[in-house]
């Protein structure tokens, strides 16, 4: 249902280099990522520096999604906050309604305090969070913050 939705495979072309594996039979590559349930998808770099995974099956309006904030979260952690406030911003602004969106609303905060060092940016993004997720957790993660 997901893999050959054409939406999911040109977004992973476009953006991934997918390897598939049998946890099974490639047990060296499923120990080394801990990966013990599937699908698994592991977000990594070049080098195999993992940033990002989530397992079980998603259908594609939840699965695009959570690959874009990996590809964020990867951006963030790797110091790149222009990519990252961007790939964040993309999520919650095409995806509002996925369940990965009040998190990369979160991170998008995070990003642009790190980019521009403005409190105003991070707590703007936070309210945000307050008003558009407030039943997540993410909303009583930045409950501190007055409105």
């Amino acid at each position: 249902m997901t893999y050959p939705d054409a939406r999911v495979g040109g977004y992973i072309s476009k953006n991934f280099i997918p390897l598939q594996i049998n946890i099974q039979s490639s047990s060296g590559l499923a120990g080394k990522y801990r990966t013990f349930w599937t699908p698994t998808l592991i977000i990594l770099d070049s080098l195999g520096t993992e940033y990002y995974r989530f397992s079980g099956f998603l259908p594609p309006d939840e699965f695009i999604p959570q690959l874009q904030f990996g590809l964020g979260f990867m951006s963030l952690e790797k110091q790149d906050y222009k990519s990252a406030s961007a790939r964040l911003k993309l999520v919650v602004d095409k995806y509002p309604g996925s369940d990965i969106a009040p998190e990369a609303q979160y991170w998008f905060g995070v990003s642009e305090y790190k980019a521009t060092h403005s409190v105003d940016a991070l707590l703007n993004a936070w309210k945000k969070i307050k008003t558009d997720y407030p039943g997540s957790i993410w909303a009583k993660k930045v409950s501190f913050v007055k409105d």
